[in-house]
């Protein structure tokens, strides 16, 4: 049961401005539809070029903060989550606070052999994790593109030429999240079932070097795919499940002698 973690706080900043994120969003996108509104029931251009001014700022900060969360927080936490990994998978001391309960194999001496474990738990956690959460990613998404394109549409012939443009930025964004998901966790499948398949040779424990190949391997996919597009998992949907995938992952081992 994780406790504690180097990368905890930077995710904590990181869930909360998406958060503010989703809510700029959702200011936007009431916005976007007052413009139309008050040139059908009256001719206030003033309100207008003010709602205008204001989703165009909304905008603005929404793509400033995705900036900031995808090239400045996201590598500063992967970062401190790849130190203590390697300190909790080989005995190194890189990370100044390391990890209390985030690894669930205190037992496996450390090696690489614990370095395999670990992302096998690793990549196991993380799949289960996005798998709960597509539903939300997949629904949300549609809806609110498919009302961007509507508006979109109308912001074409109602609303300056600049906004429309940012608008269809904004649709594509919001599409491009969508793309990202599936792709993360088609592939995150993937490496799981090559983890599943590696565990299955008995003797990797004993001869684990002649398997070195494959655990840099999937090692190097994993890490890859995690930097390129992020989980994007919520502190309450990880607390959610992961006294389940504790459970799950203990029979995991137990099934695959891993110890």
């Amino acid at each position: 049961m994780a406790e504690y973690s180097p990368q905890y706080d930077l995710f904590k900043v990181i869930n909360r401005l998406s958060k503010l994120g989703s809510v700029i969003f959702w200011l936007i996108l009431i916005f976007s539809i007052f413009p139309i509104l008050f040139k059908e029931y009256c001719n206030e251009n003033n309100i207008i070029n003010i709602i205008n001014v204001l989703n165009i700022i909304g905008i603005s900060l929404f793509f400033f903060i995705e900036i900031l969360i995808d090239y400045i927080l996201l590598p500063q936490a992967d970062n401190k989550r790849r130190d203590d990994f390697i300190d909790n998978s080989f005995g190194s001391k890189f990370s100044t606070k390391n990890s209390i309960g985030y690894y669930d194999n205190d037992e496996v001496e450390k090696g690489l052999y614990k370095a395999s474990v670990n992302l096998f738990e690793n990549c196991f956690f993380t799949y289960s994790l996005v798998k709960a959460i597509t539903f939300s990613k997949i629904i949300t998404p549609l809806i609110m593109l498919l009302l961007m394109m509507i508006l979109s549409y109308y912001g074409i012939k109602e609303v300056p030429f600049a906004l429309s443009v940012l608008q269809a930025l904004f649709s594509a964004n919001i599409m491009g999240l969508l793309i990202k998901h599936i792709i993360l966790l088609n592939k995150l499948s993937v490496i799981l079932d090559n983890w599943i398949l590696l565990f299955q040779n008995k003797d990797i424990k004993s001869h684990t070097y002649n398997y070195q190949s494959f655990i840099y391997r999937y090692w190097l996919q994993y890490e890859t795919l995690h930097s390129k597009i992020n989980a994007g998992i919520s502190e309450k949907i990880f607390s959610k499940n992961n006294s389940t995938l504790t459970v799950e992952w203990e029979n995991l081992k137990s099934k695959h002698n891993i110890n």
